[in-house]
């Protein structure tokens, strides 16, 4: 079975790319039956278009905290969401951009509270003017 396009122009005149809805000659947006729904849609604008919001969502839907080791799974699963056209590819970009937010916050927090302790067990503590001074 082949799927036809939609036969509507574009607001800018060329062919809309759409594919038509089942036995009709125009798409969704374009049929005549959705132009309410079509016209609410385009007064909400761009609000959740954006990828960092669409990233927000999938994080939030995970329905949990994600630990650190979750991450590559998390990010396997992104890659196989944009190739089955699941998931646009500027959410997966937002998500392992975030992802990598996050190990790099992980390891400088780890690095830190290492550093505290080392300089707790050598008898330093850190001054409001940020010099360490030795007891």
């Amino acid at each position: 079975m082949v799927r036809e396009r939609c036969t509507s122009p574009t607001k800018g005149g060329q062919p809309c790319q759409a594919f038509a809805l089942p036995d009709e000659a125009v798409c969704w947006s374009h049929h005549p039956d959705n132009q309410g729904a079509v016209k609410d849609a385009q007064r909400r604008g761009g609000t959740n278009r954006s990828a960092a919001r669409r990233a927000a969502k999938a994080w939030a839907a995970a329905g949990k905290q994600i630990r650190p080791q979750e991450l590559p799974d998390l990010l396997r699963g992104c890659i196989l969401r944009v190739a089955t056209g699941q998931m646009e590819p500027a959410q997966a970009s937002a998500i392992a951009n975030l992802a990598k937010a996050s190990v790099q916050l992980t390891a400088e927090l780890e690095l830190e509270q290492r550093i505290a302790a080392l300089e707790r067990a050598a008898g330093m503590n850190q001054h409001g003017n940020g010099i360490r001074m030795v007891k």
